[in-house]
């Protein structure tokens, strides 16, 4: 959702509220790595786990595509500075494509730093406020485990007091907050965690667990299509948070419909095709504008530092499809070349035996 929200056209896709405000489901991952790293990882955390080695394994999970997407960006801008100098109405290494920005990606520091929020490989920011939330919890768990409740019920009332009294944005903020919104909807992930053999007991009929199943799924698409940006935007985790427990009971119609291979390969590719879409999605609008030109056709408009894809809403659908398509199929690749390499490497580093991960984001 978050790729067709960045892949703006004149379209009727792009015209969709739960495209438009797709940012929200940001949130939806912050609390759902956090119900799946508790139940992966909290009890071993607990039982003495090393926080090293932990914060290896998910460095391990996250660093090795996110560095090779930020290689990627760099390597287009020295092309920029040496063949294009000027051009896109921005000069090379500036703004937030700047030396600065590179060493605070490059570190996953981006993030406390103002004023750009989303330099090189935009995406980013959330991988970043997900590495200092994994160190945060593995701490708490490790030392507090007792206070976790307490400690994540804080983080769940002040945070958004504090994202509301930060900016008029609310909840869609990526730096000056960004560490705040993550807790949040990590912390009702922990929750969730901890009340998962509560859910899991919990008796309906078949019929019933199908109408709650299709129920959380309509309200999280019209809840997400009313919410936008504005003050509502600051419950979208516990909406998330619902639909988190309720799915991982995992026995209605909408789980088994999740469970087939098209869905599952998708879940796979997830981190690939978060983290890739910024790159591709450039080189694609630079490519469809100078078709454009070629052939006299407005196909690319900017304003503000957003491109808009013309040619009308037909054209627009198909590039939509199109571009999505391609996403998908590299990041099939980047996931083989490089993100379950990484993993292995990481994991080959841990001498003890590890338990899977099902579905670790």
């Amino acid at each position: 959702m978050v790729v067709l929200l960045h892949f703006e056209t004149q379209g009727h896709i792009s015209a969709l509220p739960v495209v438009k405000h797709a940012f929200l489901f940001v949130d939806f991952f912050f609390v759902l790595s956090g119900f799946v790293i508790g139940s992966s990882y909290g009890q071993r955390l607990i039982d003495g786990f090393r926080i090293r080695e932990f914060m290896w394994l998910r460095l391990g999970r996250v660093y090795p595509l996110h560095l090779v997407m930020l290689l990627a960006f760099l390597a287009f801008e020295i092309v920029f500075a040496v063949f294009m100098p000027g051009m896109a109405g921005r000069r090379p290494f500036e703004g937030p494509f700047s030396l600065a920005a590179f060493v605070q990606s490059l570190f996953l520091l981006q993030i406390f730093f103002p004023p750009d929020a989303t330099p090189w490989n935009g995406p980013s920011w959330s991988i970043a406020a997900e590495i200092w939330t994994y160190l945060i919890f593995a701490l708490v768990l490790r030392y507090a485990h007792r206070w976790l409740v307490p400690i994540a019920l804080v983080m769940i009332v002040a945070a958004p007091v504090y994202l509301a009294n930060l900016t008029d944005r609310y909840i869609m903020v990526f730096h000056d907050g960004a560490l705040a919104r993550c807790l949040f909807g990590f912390a009702l992930g922990m929750i969730g965690w901890r009340c998962a053999a509560w859910i899991e007991s919990v008796r309906l009929s078949a019929a019933a667990d199908q109408l709650v199943e299709l129920a959380v799924l309509v309200a999280t698409i019209m809840f997400v299509s009313a919410a936008g940006s504005g003050p509502l935007s600051l419950a979208a985790p516990f909406m998330f948070f619902v639909a988190v427990l309720v799915f991982a009971r995992e026995r209605g119609i909408v789980s088994r419909l999740l469970r087939t291979g098209p869905f599952v390969l998708l879940g796979t590719l997830s981190y690939s095709i978060y983290m890739i879409h910024g790159f591709i999605y450039y080189r694609f609008v630079n490519v469809l504008g100078k078709v454009g030109s070629r052939l006299g056709l407005d196909l690319v408009s900017s304003s503000g530092g957003h491109n808009t894809v013309g040619g009308g809403a037909l054209f627009g659908d198909a590039m939509t499809i199109s571009f999505l398509a391609l996403v998908i199929c590299l990041s099939y690749v980047s996931y083989r070349l490089i993100e379950r390499p990484g993993q292995t490497f990481a994991r080959g580093r841990i001498h003890r035996p590890l338990p899977p991960a099902p579905g670790a984001p």
